[in-house]
Parts: structure tokens; C-alpha cells; sequence
């Protein structure tokens, strides 16, 4: 397939590569200079179990693109959805599949005031990624990918990027309870990059806090009361287990949010707690403690002078 990665981050960065090993046609879209001159100059340098991988792909900025792509996947924080959109014009056409595997909730509200929703798939991935510098990313375990059409259609074309995606060895699924999927995600999202964020600490500094577990289970309990308010049945058992799994098995991990609060970064606050505290308030249901972690990491980043 002919495709656009949007946004060269860890993520990002990640999924061109593989998909670009496996033959397709990859443009890295971004804004930072010194990624795109990286990438252009050697490709995107990708460590995992199998060693050390260069990838030669194309990195450009959105306005440098002179035709469009079969498939955009967008991978920019939520923060930066709006104004990588506006400027995608020269590569998204009508045509164009539009897929978004964001953190957070509420991505696809964004790509409706761009894209049709019959081009708009919607889902998750949980693959792990460190960006270790400029087009370069290290990757160490597996992951899934469970996307859904947004129009709830399945349909030939959809198979045909489930079966891209299980061919860059990504372990993708169409998957008609997507939505289920978000919530789960999000509300993981919400324990530990909230917690390790404000606290600027590892996985392992939650773990091993009789405190930070108690934190975390209120934050997953909300999270997913929340989440059943609209009908979305998000099993507090899987999630507490993939939780204790973190705990257990990525102790030194600094989750995004807490690399993000160190480099003095944007966050995904907005699009994490506060895309589950705006829903909560919709229906009236109080989440203090994902409340109180969006206030505390707003503070952290109206206040990076200081730290």
C-alpha cells in the first residue's frame, strides 16, 4: 500500500519501519527538521529482539507531498490532530483511508471536521516504543492493533489493511467492539502515565507504593464507571490485570506523559484525563482522582520554568 505515517514519534516512527519492511510504500509526515533530515539522510534506525535494522523510508513535511496515499495513520498527540489535518491536503484525498491509533478519547471527533466518516478507521495499539533519537526507535516485546471502520462497516478495503498491517508482523484485528478497546486503553493510559507523570517516577515507583497501587485502582475504577455510563462494557478485571502485568514486567518504564513532564513537553493530558473527565461531566459522574491528576499535571505544565 501507499501510505502516510503522521507524526515520527515512538509510535509513529515505529509502524513506518515495520511497514516499510514489509514493502509498502511509507512517507514519514512531520514538522521537526532534524527528524526528517535524519530520516532522509539514513533511514529510521529500528533495535528489536532481531538487533539493530536500518530502514530506508521518506520523511517530508505535509506541504512537500505531491500525491495522495492509499492510507494516513495518525500518530501526533491529540494537541497537534487539528493542525496536522488542516495541512494534509496535498496527500488525503477523498479516497484516502484515515486511520487514527491515538491515546485518548474523542480522536475521531477531530477527523470528522476533516474526513468523511465512511474513510475514517478508529483504534488502539499498545506496542511498545522508545524513542531513543530522531527516526530512531527501540522496540522490545509484541503488542496488538484493533481498529473498526467508523461507520461500523466491515468491509473489503478494511480487510485489505488488517492484512497490510499482519504482514509488517503488527498484530492487527478489525474488531466491532472497538470502542471497547478505547475505554480499556485510555483508562490504562490514565493509571499509569498520570501517576507516574505527576510523581516523575518509573512504573516501579507506583508498584511498589502501597499508595500509588491504592491510586491506581481508583483511577481504574472511575475510569471504567465512566466508560459503562455510555454503554461501554470495559471488564475491570482485564484491566486491573494488565496493570499488575506493567507493575510486574516494565518497572524501569517511564510512561510517555512522565517523559514528557521531564523534557518540559506537551502532554496528552487533554486527550487522556481530561477526555475522560469532559465525558464524566456529561453524565454527571464525579472522578476526583482523575480530576485531581489532570489539575496536578496542568500545574506541571503551566509551571515548567520552575522545575
Amino acid at each position: 500500500m501507499k501510505l502516510a505515517v503522521i507524526g515520527a514519534g515512538a509510535m509513529g516512527t515505529l509502524f513506518g519501519a515495520r511497514l516499510a519492511l514489509a514493502g509498502n510504500d511509507v512517507t514519514m509526515i512531520d514538522v521537526v527538521p532534524q527528524v526528517i533530515d535524519a530520516i532522509n539522510e539514513r533511514g529510521i534506525l529500528l533495535e528489536n529482539e532481531e538487533g539493530l535494522h536500518t530502514v530506508p523510508v521518506a520523511a517530508r513535511r505535509a506541504e512537500e507531498m505531491d500525491s495522495k496515499v492509499e492510507l494516513a495513520i495518525l500518530f501526533t498527540k491529540t494537541v497537534f490532530s487539528r493542525s496536522a489535518m488542516k495541512a494534509s491536503g496535498s496527500y488525503i484525498g477523498p479516497d484516502t483511508l484515515v486511520m487514527t491509533l491515538q491515546n485518548g478519547i474523542g480522536n475521531e471527533d477531530i477527523l470528522l471536521e476533516f474526513v468523511d466518516r465512511d474513510r475514517i478507521l478508529l483504534g488502539v495499539t499498545n506496542y511498545p516504543s522508545n524513542l531513543v533519537g530522531p527516526g530512531h526507535v527501540s522496540s522490545q516485546g509484541n503488542g496488538y492493533v484493533r481498529f473498526m471502520s467508523l461507520n461500523g462497516v466491515r468491509s473489503e478495503e478494511l480487510e485489505r489493511v488488517e492484512n497490510t498491517l499482519r504482514a509488517a508482523g503488527l498484530n492487527a484485528s478489525i474488531t466491532p467492539d472497538v470502542m471497547e478497546a478505547v475505554w480499556e486503553k485510555v483508562a490504562f493510559n490514565a493509571v499509569m502515565n498520570g501517576t507516574t507523570a505527576v510523581c516523575r517516577l518509573p512504573v516501579r515507583g507506583i508498584a511498589e507504593s502501597e499508595y500509588g497501587v491504592s491510586l491506581a485502582r481508583h483511577i481504574a475504577e472511575e475510569a471504567v464507571s465512566v466508560a459503562a455510563a455510555y454503554g461501554v462494557n470495559v471488564s475491570q478485571a482485564r484491566l486491573w490485570e494488565s496493570i499488575s502485568d506493567a507493575f510486574a514486567h516494565h518497572g524501569e518504564h517511564y510512561p510517555s506523559m512522565a517523559q514528557d513532564v521531564m523534557n518540559k513537553r506537551p502532554t496528552e493530558i487533554d486527550s487522556i484525563h481530561g477526555g475522560i473527565l469532559a465525558k464524566a461531566r456529561e453524565k454527571g459522574i464525579a472522578v476526583p482522582f482523575i480530576e485531581t491528576i489532570c489539575d496536578l499535571v496542568h500545574i506541571l505544565q503551566s509551571s515548567y520554568s520552575l522545575i
